[in-house]
């Protein structure tokens, strides 16, 4: 017996994460192994990179689109269970579960997009009738599941952070930061002040590697669906009005609203940097902060100078 797609997975997953009500990854897999009489050997088998289990990526695979299509969500870490949307759509009884059945889903629809385009905190409209991933050429799907997988990555970055203490978070903010470039290799050019703040900032880094001018870190942990407001990016600003400073960078794991983004905008003295979480989980990415190279391709492509030399 051959893995099961990531796709024919999804309703077992629903059927026996109904049936346990919460549940560790780990358990999901034994349950959905069971459910379809999976044998072990079938279980044990690896991805070509020989790296990881394939059943193991296509279950994963599978919790993160019915995850995004706010299905199913993370009570703790590792353990998850049914959404009451979740919970509504099982037992409406569907025949088969898949990407064009997630399509009905808003959320699912805009990671979709995301995952398309790239991280974005505007995504363009997901076409249903786009070409299935088998009619694509093999650098369009390349492309494609390279898109799903960095924003499968960004939701695991964020998901993480918020589990973490709110000293941490604002340790690997400064780490980020370093990363970029901000204080160059030098000891203690960035560092967080592991308080309930520093007259209203979390941390400071140098912008340059001689320590000729800093920039104040705000740092909020928030949930996504707890925006940060005018009033706090206000309060920043006046924190760094106390501390003569011109610069600073806001960074939370939520998104911004309107009214903070127009706000910093409009600032003509002090420059005010808004990051939100998805533009930190790409940022964390794209440095390699907190996350580790897991397989690498090389694309080759003939070289016809060579062979007309």
């Amino acid at each position: 017996m051959s893995v099961p797609t990531y796709e024919e997975l999804m309703l077992p997953f629903l059927e026996a994460l109904g049936e346990l009500g919460q549940a560790s990854v780990a358990t999901m897999r034994e349950a959905i192994a069971t459910k379809l009489s999976l044998p072990q050997s079938a279980q044990e088998e690896l991805l070509p990179s020989g790296k990881q289990g394939k059943f193991a990526s296509r279950v994963g695979w599978a919790k993160t689109y019915l995850s995004r299509a706010g299905l199913v969500t993370t009570v703790s870490r590792g353990v998850v269970e049914l959404t009451d949307a979740g919970r509504a759509y099982l037992n409406s009884n569907p025949v088969t579960v898949n990407k064009d059945a997630l399509l009905q889903f808003d959320s699912f629809r805009r990671w979709l997009a995301e995952s398309n385009t790239g991280i974005s905190s505007e995504p363009k409209k997901v076409n249903a009738q786009e070409l299935p991933h088998e009619q694509l050429s093999p650098e369009e799907a390349i492309a494609d599941g390279y898109g799903q997988l960095v924003a499968a990555l960004a939701d695991e970055v964020i998901e993480t952070l918020l589990g973490v203490q709110w000293q941490r978070f604002e340790e690997i903010v400064i780490d980020v930061l370093q990363a970029l470039g901000y204080g160059g290799n030098r000891a203690g050019a960035g560092r967080a002040f592991r308080t309930t703040g520093d007259e209203g900032v979390d941390g400071v880094i140098d912008e340059d590697p001689l320590g000729l001018s800093k920039v104040y870190v705000q740092a909020k942990k928030y949930a996504v669906e707890r925006p940060v407001g005018r009033p706090e990016v206000q309060a920043f600003v006046g924190s760094l009005l106390g501390k003569k400073s011109k610069q600073g960078v806001f960074i939370t794991t939520s998104k911004f609203t309107n009214e903070a983004s127009a706000y910093a905008e409009s600032l003509s003295d002090l420059r005010i940097v808004l990051i939100n979480g998805r533009t930190l989980a790409q940022l964390m990415i794209n440095s390699g902060v907190g996350v580790a190279e897991q397989d690498r391709y090389i694309i080759r492509r003939l070289d016809r100078d060579y062979f007309e030399q």
